[in-house]
Parts: C-alpha cells; sequence; structure tokens
C-alpha cells in the first residue's frame, strides 16, 4: 500500500512518513504550490503509483499577484485535479481536504472570504466517491476566518498561514484513522 501527499508547503511541512506505520508513505507536495503546479506534476505523482493520493492545496492560488484566483475558480481547480487524478489512476482512492483557515495579508487585504467560498464550491461539487476531510472547523479560530492562535507558527501574526507542531498533531488525529479505514477498505 502506497500513500502519496500532494499539495503546498502546508503539506509538504507534515512528517507524514514518521505518523503513518501502516504503508509506504511519499510526499510531492511542493512550497508555494499553486494548483497549476498540482495539475502539472500529476503525470510524476500517477508514475509512483499510488493506492491513495492525499490532496491540500489552494491556498497559494490566492494573493499570488501572478494568479490571485476568485473562490469559485480555486474550488473549480481543486475539483479538477481531484477529476484528474479519477481519470489517470482510476483505481486509486483520494482524499481531498478543505483548504485551511488563514489570517490577512500583511498588506491588509484580506483573501479569508474567498477561502470560504472556494472550501464552499469544494464541497458542493465533490464527486461522491472521493473522501473528504473538512479541515475548516477544526482549524478555524472564533472569528469564524483566521487559522487558530494555538496552530500557527510563530512568527506568523498576521497572515496565520502555516501550522505549528500543535497544528500538525491536530490533523494527524483526524487524517489517521481515516487512512487506517480506507486502507483497510482497500
Amino acid at each position: 500500500m502506497k500513500i502519496v501527499f500532494a499539495g503546498d508547503s502546508i503539506t509538504a511541512s507534515g512528517n507524514w512518513a514518521e505518523a503513518i506505520n501502516f504503508a509506504e508513505v511519499e510526499n510531492f507536495a511542493v512550497p508555494g504550490g499553486s494548483t497549476d503546479g498540482l495539475l502539472d506534476a500529476i503525470p510524476e505523482i500517477v508514475g509512483s503509483n499510488p493506492d491513495l493520493i492525499s490532496i491540500l492545496i489552494g491556498t497559494n492560488d490566492f494573493g499570488n499577484p501572478e494568479i490571485n484566483r476568485d473562490g469559485a475558480d480555486v474550488g473549480a481547480r481543486v475539483i479538477a485535479i481531484v477529476n484528474e487524478f479519477k481519470a489517470q489512476v482510476p483505481n486509486a482512492q483520494l482524499l481531498l481536504h478543505t483548504i485551511l483557515p488563514r489570517g490577512v495579508e500583511v498588506t491588509g487585504v484580506d483573501l479569508r472570504p474567498r477561502v470560504i467560498e472556494a472550501n464552499n464550491f469544494i464541497k458542493a461539487n465533490l464527486p461522491a466517491d472521493i473522501e473528504l476531510i473538512d479541515l475548516w472547523p477544526l482549524f478555524v479560530a472564533p472569528d469564524g476566518l483566521s487559522l487558530a492562535d494555538q496552530y500557527v507558527m510563530a512568527d506568523e501574526p498576521t497572515l496565520k498561514l502555516h501550522l505549528n507542531e500543535n497544528g500538525y498533531r491536530k490533523w494527524i488525529t483526524v487524517l489517521l484513522p481515516t487512512l487506517q479505514r480506507m486502507v483497510i477498505a482497500k
């Protein structure tokens, strides 16, 4: 059984191989990665012969001056990634995560409503045979928009984009039972 992780720096920074002792693990996540980059990386990921693919992508599509997409566009791109994986690796199981909450950009731009829009699009358009972990309610602060302080890297008091060790521990507590169930079902 081979589990691969695909996404951006949030996924790239996870020590998944240490946490998962019941399968081979490979991490294809790329810091700064966007939906464009993940679409381009699909052939390489497919070439690794995954049995299960865990995906968290989309936050870098917001606020990046080169792409700076709206929420529905990002949500549609995430669903396109899922559908492309389904087409290219029809026997692999897919596990999609909603985009995590985040803070306000250092410039003051608030991208959080776009993240909410993307997550709503993803949940409304996800194919029925795809497993989803909705990370938003698990990580959102009392303000209903930001990544909760107990999960934020200390050097990101405003941006609140990257998880600290507490955040990864929290994610693992939700992720592991889901992966174990999916592996047993396969």
